[in-house]
């Protein structure tokens, strides 16, 4: 790939006229000087040199290299004669200038066109103000004056790049920033004032100085503060550079190998302030800075950054840093290479090149995992029969070609989607995958027999393999995958068995297992998609009112045939099968539509609140769902309850879904906080507005640090505007004494067992939302354990 040129026709359309523009004050300039006193020569050298130091502060408007970095230096003019000498300031300015970008672009050529840019602003700087000043606005004339020069400089750029000036190079201005022109435009007008009544002053009350030595001073004067801030920003982009080493050298060693060259060039284009970063086979050229670096193998290429030609030269120190960049980005890519290989031989057979047994495992269980519930699949375990025979016989150098041609030949008979895999000495497994019956399996099966048992000719030998297969068959998903490889293993030893007893051909024989899915699992599936969960309810109070506020749903099945399954065990074999957010939906939409009920029994009561698993919430899940239901349910107050041990990582996905469920009326409680798992992470960067503590934090409230810890929980949350609900209250001592230390919601068997929709609504028709019944007594029998759902 050849450089792109610096230069092209399109810019000298802009760089001709601005050149001649600069060189034509330039000239004005000189002409003028021998016409001045003789001291004024030196006076105008000191101009010119300001004009200089001060060029070198400018302040970036844009992120993009290519936009225009304005200077404060043309503030220094309202400290000259603009009435009576304005040609000759705009002419020392340019020759100012001038030094200034022949400083910072170290390139004559374009450095005149800069300044020349830069005189064309000046001009129409000087013009606005006199023409203003003319009418009377006086200071006034300042801030039109400034917002001009700018506004020149601008549009010239703007129109030597074509337009585009949008982050992705379409046209458009997307990359400038208002706030940071606004910031320029302002410092241009405030300095410009500021100079402008200092040199009145010093001329009112010092009359002995000369007005010319006072305008000397003055620029001076500001170039000095000017040069500061240049260092002060020169050490700003030093740890620009820096801050970009560190979070290359942070983040490059975890990302995958492929995105390794994205990301240097995006670090390297930040710290360099680059206009474009590209990675190619030629080495930088005119006004690019480059490093060779190492991304794929026996490929030299360079890391390469330009900017644009009126932007800031490259210095030593970008350099430096992009020869980091490139060593760090070389070294990440070869250690990922050395890596992959040995991921590739620990993971891979050396002599048949197929996937070990333990690939096979993970390969297995992935699939086994993401396969829909209806999506069949079999395991067919394979071995070569008198293996030992063959190599006693022939040799290992036979054997050896025996395994590699069966292997071959079992990769050719299977599908793309199929896995095969070398297991063991003599052994093979195959893994089918998208399967729609027994049959479809076994035709497979067959196939693999009939071209594994073909002849081999190894040099003047000829062997015939034999081949024994045992066929696990499996229509669902499996909770424990690893009994459908020992059926299959069992199957095939059946299978050998068999044929060492004369009950099969010489070519190979199937053997199929028995195997089929649990009794447990087509229960768990029968309830999901025939709609026969139910959902029981139990009351969380306030303590204070004694009242109940809100209902948690927890879901129940009684299967006719196993008897009740715990909900722990429900929830545990819906997330396996895959069918856990149908299951979720169905609880919710349950709830709310008993929640409705209540709500028209007692409006006090109009809050449901459902266990949901975290991720269940994301808008790749779950999330268009529940943004339907506040415009379904407007009379019912949803609260998704996020089990904390589901909350090990809050990722800004998880927060930004949260907020906007917040948005749309959707509570958000963290459940079970205070359990084994619990992290402070989840509780301080979660969006909430219900905290649940886990019974297991008031198991002993004799214990002062217990009621101490409740009661900063209790604080944080009138702080941080969330409720607190303790959970797992069981006698009238311990919730006398959470209230006494400030908990005013609370949820247990002491008011009321997780009740059926029928004796739920029976309640709240007899005793209202009374928290604690007068007789004490449960509504239903408490469970044997309470295992939310």
């Amino acid at each position: 790939m050849k450089p792109a040129r610096i230069v092209t026709p399109w810019d000298a359309i802009f760089l001709v006229p601005a050149t001649i523009f600069a060189l034509a004050m330039a000239a004005i300039a000189l002409a003028t000087l021998p016409t001045l006193p003789v001291g004024s020569w030196l006076l105008a050298l000191f101009a010119v040199a300001g004009f200089a130091a001060a060029g070198i502060f400018r302040i970036p408007i844009s992120r993009l290299a290519g936009v225009p970095l304005p200077g404060l230096a043309i503030a220094i003019l309202s400290a000259s004669d603009l009435m009576q000498r304005p040609m000759l300031m705009i002419g020392l300015y340019t020759m100012g200038i001038y030094f200034s970008y022949l400083y910072l672009l170290r390139r004559p050529i374009i450095s005149i066109y800069a300044s020349g840019v830069a005189s064309l602003g000046a001009m129409a700087y000087v013009l606005i103000y006199r023409a203003f000043s003319d009418i009377g606005l006086g200071l006034l004339g300042y801030l039109l004056a400034s917002g001009g020069y700018i506004l020149v400089i601008l549009l010239v750029e703007f129109g030597r790049q074509r337009g585009r000036w949008n982050s992705d190079g379409t046209v458009g201005i997307s990359s400038l920033s208002a706030v940071k022109v606004l910031r320029v435009w302002l410092l241009l007008t405030g300095i410009s004032a500021l100079l402008h009544t200092a040199k009145q002053l010093l001329v009112e009350t010092h009359f002995s100085n000369p007005q010319a030595v006072i305008t000397v001073l003055l620029i001076m004067g500001c170039s000095m503060v000017l040069v500061l801030l240049a260092v002060k920003d020169n050490l700003g982009n030093v740890i620009r550079r820096l801050e970009s080493l560190v979070e290359a050298s942070l983040a490059l060693p975890w990302e995958e190998k492929g995105q390794v060259e994205s990301l240097v060039r995006g670090f390297a284009q930040e710290a360099a302030n680059a206009e474009a970063t590209e990675i190619r086979g030629t080495p930088p050229g005119y006004a690019e800075i480059g490093a060779p670096i190492s991304i794929t193998a026996d490929e030299e290429q360079y890391l390469v950054v330009r900017r644009s030609p009126a932007a800031t030269a490259f210095t030593d120190g970008d350099q430096r840093v992009v020869d980091a960049l490139a060593h760090i980005g070389s070294e990440v890519s070869r250690v990922k290479e050395s890596v992959e290989g040995l991921r590739l031989r620990a993971n891979t057979d050396s002599l048949t090149g197929l996937p070990n047994y333990g690939s096979f495992q993970d390969a297995l269980k992935s699939i086994n995992d993401n396969r829909g519930y209806a999506e069949a699949i079999a395991v067919l375990f394979i071995d070569l029969d008198n293996f030992k025979k063959l190599n006693d016989r022939n040799g290992h150098a036979a054997g050896d070609f025996a395994l590699k041609e069966v292997a071959q030949r079992l990769v050719n008979t299977v599908r793309p989607a199929d896995v095969v895999a070398r297991v063991g000495g003599d052994e093979f497994v195959v893994v089918l995958t998208g399967l729609n019956s027994l049959h479809q399996a076994k035709m497979v099966a067959d196939r693999i027999v009939d071209n594994c048992g073909a002849r081999l000719q190894f040099g003047e030998t000829t062997l015939k393999p034999s081949i024994s297969v045992g066929l696990a068959y499996s229509a669902h998903r499996e909770t424990d995958v690893s009994r459908l490889v020992e059926d299959a293993d069992r199957t095939m030893l059946a299978a050998k068995k068999s044929r060492k007893q004369g009950a099969a051909g010489s070519g190979g024989s199937v053997s199929i297992s028995a195997h089929r899915s649990s009794q447990l699992n087509d229960s768990v599936v029968r309830a999901i998609e025939s709609d026969e969960l139910t959902v029981f309810f139990q009351p969380i109070v306030s303590i204070v009112e004694n009242r109940i506020w809100a209902f948690e749903a927890l879901v129940r099945y009684t299967d006719p045939e196993i008897g009740p399954i715990s909900p722990a065990s429900l929830i545990e074999k819906a997330k396996r099968l895959g069918l856990l957010n149908q299951l979720t939906e169905q609880v919710i939409l349950k709830s709310l539509h008993a929640a409705r009920q209540f709500a028209d029994i007692d409006s006090r009561v109009n809050c449901i609140t459902v266990n949901v698993e975290a991720k269940q919430i994301l808008s790749s899940q779950l999330g268009p769902f529940l943004e339907t239901l506040p415009e379904l349910f407007p009379e019912v107050s949803l609260c998704l309850e996020l089990n904390e041990r589901s909350l090990s990582v809050v990722s800004d996905e998880l927060r930004t879904q949260a907020d906007n469920l917040r948005d749309l009326g959707i509570m958000i409680a963290l459940d079970d906080y205070g359990s084994e798992n619990s992290s402070v992470g989840a509780l301080v960067r979660m969006p909430m507005d219900i905290l649940k503590i886990d019974r297991s934090l008031i198991d002993d409230l004799g214990d002062i640090r217990q009621l101490e810890v409740l009661r900063a929980l209790q604080g944080f949350g009138d702080t941080l505007d969330y409720a607190l609900v303790v959970e797992g209250v069981e006698s009238p001592v311990t919730a006398l004494r959470l209230q006494g230390v400030g908990v005013r919601s609370a949820q247990g068997f002491y008011y009321g067992v997780p009740a059926s929709f029928e004796a739920t609504a029976k309640r709240l028709l007899m005793h209202g939302t009374l928290a604690v019944l007068p007789d004490a007594v449960p509504v239903e029998e408490p469970l044997p354990a309470r295992n939310p759902a």
